[in-house]
């Protein structure tokens, strides 16, 4: 694919003087530079289907003109929706037309690539929403065991919806890959759906409490790591050449944590080409430190990668607006771009494409994803 090198004349020079990364003399697989996209946000005031079109070409537009280089749609919501037209999921919303093949062709035309977004297993958050509703026993359980809105990867025929889900898009849709969030478990405490709670403690020989907790930490992560291979099974039988990629909070959740998403091991055995690391981090929620903060995660999450073999390509996420925090000045791009620079990255992915907009015109001006390209090139 052809890419565009153009450099903004103002601003660059000046990033330049200041920035290097201290793995500059180290391979580096090709830039990725791609936006977060809440696709119906684009459309979802207007009625017409030309005025729908028009929506969507601006914001193509307006990657093309930023320097940016993959749209990542969020096709699938955190509420258990459909936001094109799924043969697989039932709940979603009702349209006459199809936005998703209307942004692949259009991103084909401006030689952008497309990474369908999929709220995996989120499904209602608190409360069973979308599919969940149909099927509450493939829920995750509040301590309650009341379900909640999150879909449980331990049970099979969870796993199996899902896939068949994320398979209907690669199919019918030539993307150049797949961007799965919220691929972990709820951040919360909680347990396994009732069919793999009663599995997990029928395989349980010894019954104490700090052996049963370790046991269904392996269990989880274990559960989680079997979708994991599932969709990468699936998809990359249907078109091998296609890009698996995950969201990932860091480091810290690869072994033991709540959310057990053992991501290191996913890239160890080729199940993900691609994970993008939460840049979440501000003055908000770190205090002063929190550039420095940002670069420890980012710096141990490439290190981690590193240990299991270096297969996958290590970016992270810039958060625009998040609920950890936001920025404040367009100028905190350049410094959150420079930072993961001396880390090590091979690329960022802007949340989102809608809250970048009131720094986009500066955002272009300066030149900043361009001169972040240049600087990964070298």
């Amino acid at each position: 694919m052809r890419r565009r090198t153009f450099l903004a004349a103002t601003g660059g020079a000046a990033m330049g003087a200041r920035l290097s990364p201290v793995h500059a003399n180290a391979p580096r697989p090709t830039p990725f530079l791609g936006s977060w996209l809440n696709l119906h946000h684009l459309y979802h005031k207007v009625t017409g289907k030309a005025q729908r079109y028009e929506a969507i070409d601006r914001a193509l537009d307006g990657h093309v003109a930023a320097g940016l280089e993959t749209v990542m749609p969020f096709i699938t919501s955190t509420s258990g929706l459909a936001h094109f037209p799924s043969r697989v999921m039932k709940s979603g919303r009702k349209m006459d037309w199809d936005p998703l093949e209307y942004l692949v062709k259009g991103a084909g035309k401006r030689d952008l690539d497309v990474y369908p977004a999929f709220c995996s297993l989120v499904c209602g958050h608190q409360e069973p929403a979308g599919v969940l509703r149909e099927h509450p026993e493939w829920a995750s359980r509040h301590p309650d065991g009341k379900p909640m809105g999150h879909i449980c990867p331990t049970h099979p025929e969870a796993r199996d919806w899902l896939t068949a889900v994320i398979a209907d898009v690669v199919k019918r849709y030539p993307a150049k890959g797949i961007m799965l969030d919220y691929l972990r478990y709820y951040n919360r405490p909680s347990r396994l759906d009732s069919t793999s709670e009663k599995m997990f403690l029928a395989s349980q020989k010894d019954g104490t409490v700090p052996a049963q907790k370790e046991a269904l930490q392996r269990y989880r992560e274990e559960g989680i790591t079997k979708l994991a291979r599932q969709i990468s099974t699936t998809v990359r039988g249907l078109n091998p050449a296609l890009k698996v990629a995950i969201y990932s909070w860091g480091p810290h959740v690869a072994h033991g944590h709540q959310v057990a998403q053992p991501w290191p091991t996913w890239c160890r055995d080729k199940l993900v080409d691609h994970v993008s690391v939460s840049g979440y981090c501000y003055p908000d929620n770190y205090g002063q430190d929190y550039l420095q903060v940002f670069g420890r995660r980012i710096g141990d999450a490439i290190k981690l990668n590193r240990t299991n073999g270096n297969r996958a390509r290590m970016t992270f996420s810039l958060g625009v607006v998040t609920s950890h925090g936001k920025i404040r000045n367009a100028s905190w791009i350049q410094e959150y771009l420079g930072r993961a620079l001396e880390e090590g990255v091979s690329g960022v992915t802007v949340f989102t494409w809608g809250h970048l907009q009131p720094y986009l015109k500066q955002t272009i001006e300066r030149g900043y994803f361009p001169w972040f390209r240049q600087r990964l090139l070298r």
